[in-house]
């Protein structure tokens, strides 16, 4: 398992809009496959912290990993890296009444990932992405 928390994104940017979606960019795919537990506003979330609303808990993404042994080139580009070597994106929609409980306890936003092993026992990216945004989906006003 490993756990990350970024540096929160001010409300103020979360204004004007209906929802928001976070999008996490150079996600690891370049080793084992893994689920990103999201939390809001709960950095000391773990693998064992409910998956309810009222605990942060937004929603998940899951990535499909190259797996161990990793190919020759990949492997090497790993051992010299200390960045994202497969990067891919990923996109949550988290969940309304997490963002609701989020928002209304604090002027900014901190988002948590938990990154738990598909395989138990697997090992799981020491940072299993580079940056975190969010994106607001604008009011409808037709």
């Amino acid at each position: 398992m490993t756990v990350l928390t970024v540096p929160p994104i001010p409300i103020s940017v979360l204004c004007g809009g209906d929802s928001i979606q976070l999008v996490f960019e150079g996600v690891e795919q370049g080793a084992g496959s893994f689920e990103g537990r999201v939390f809001l506003n709960n950095p000391a979330a773990d693998a064992h912290t409910p998956l309810r609303p009222e605990v942060g808990y937004a929603g998940s993404f899951h990535v499909y990993g190259f797996g161990e042994p990793a190919p020759p080139s990949l492997r090497d580009a790993r051992a010299a890296a200390d960045h994202a070597i497969a990067p891919i994106e990923k996109r949550v929609l988290p969940d309304p009444a997490a963002v609701r409980r989020a928002l209304a306890a604090s002027d900014e936003l901190t988002v948590t990932v938990v990154a738990v092993p598909s395989d138990p026992g697997e090992a799981v990216p020491r940072r299993p992405f580079e940056r975190v945004s969010a994106m607001i989906n604008p009011s409808d006003t037709r």
